[in-house]
């Protein structure tokens, strides 16, 4: 029996549960994810091994929930087979990287917080040898297997042809220097849904997924981890250590799209607590949600799976 874990890390409503619903072919509509919600799939191989894949989508971005899923896989499965996939809204360039910092921080704490020193090591040893091509000085690949999903696609088209260049260069030298892939995604287009599927298939079930490369920023960005290089993005930034070029590369787009502060939200970890907002309906169904999400936790932590029906191997 091959077991995975996927991990969609979003804050906001960028569309992960329906990219859930439709890669494990649900039926009922989307609900917004309140905090972390978990859904499971299996499918039967060639070989008639079963493959089972965890699906964790987090709302709500605290280390502390992304290291329990984290750490609670870690039971069933190696870290090497965890996939870590942020969700950015290319709509609104002018919070998109703020909102991609604060995710990845979040991933890279969670990480810290569920694995030593010696597995992370080996995780980034592996990362380095998957790759198909050298690797350049400049890169430093994430030790998890990492992916960058931008959404509304559909939204994101409309804008200046300016500003679809510079997000289509910064996202993918970003992608490129972590040893990430990059996907652009739309839920109201039937060919990037089927692609987005077919991506968590690969990554969930090993299943071989048709990788066209699109680099042609003028349509759907495609570009497998690895499958990039910093001279075909021509960013033109200077040569520097591979521990400061996430901060090169965030200088420049910020000195050309400023980001928005989102002050109110960070002194405010958890709005939901805000007297000024009370809505007792939504307050249960939140309390309820999060004490299943508590007992699923406790019992991944604890040895005990029972919500998870893993099958015997045969």
């Amino acid at each position: 029996m091959n077991v995975h874990l996927s991990l969609l890390v979003a804050r906001g409503s960028y569309g992960k549960t329906t990219i859930v619903h439709r890669f494990l072919e649900k039926d009922e509509a989307p609900k917004p994810t309140i905090a972390m919600d978990y859904s499971f799939g299996r499918k039967a191989g060639k070989s008639l091994i079963k493959n089972i894949v965890h699906v964790w989508e987090v709302g709500h971005l605290t280390s502390s929930l992304v290291s329990a899923a984290m750490t609670g896989s870690s039971l069933t499965h190696s870290p090497h087979h965890v996939t870590v996939l942020i969700m950015l809204d290319l709509s609104q360039p002018e919070i998109l990287w703020t909102t991609f910092e604060e995710a990845f921080s979040v991933v890279r704490n969670a990480m810290k917080m569920s694995y030593d020193d010696k597995i992370i090591q080996e995780l980034k040893q592996q990362r380095i040898k998957e790759r198909k091509k050298a690797v350049e000085r400049e890169v430093d690949p994430f030790p998890m297997k990492l992916c960058l999903i931008g959404g509304k696609y559909d939204q994101f088209k409309d804008l200046s042809l300016d500003k679809i260049e510079l997000v289509g260069k910064i996202l993918r030298a970003t992608a490129h220097v972590l040893g990430a892939g990059l996907y652009y995604h739309s839920a109201k287009d039937k060919s990037l849904l089927r692609r987005t599927k077919d991506l968590l298939s690969h990554y969930g079930f090993g299943i071989q997924f048709s990788d066209t490369k699109c680099t042609d920023f003028e349509k759907p960005l495609a570009i497998s981890a690895g499958a990039d290089s910093l001279s075909s993005i021509d960013l033109q930034f200077p040569q520097t250590r591979p521990s400061a070029i996430l901060d090169t590369i965030k200088q420049i787009y910020v000195t050309r799209i400023p980001q928005e502060s989102r002050s109110n939200e960070i002194i405010l970890e958890d709005p939901s607590n805000d007297p000024n907002f009370n809505e007792p309906i939504i307050d249960r169904l939140r309390a309820q949600r999060e004490e299943e999400i508590n007992i699923l936790l406790h019992d991944m932590l604890e040895g005990r799976i029972p919500q998870i029906p893993i099958p015997d191997p045969s």
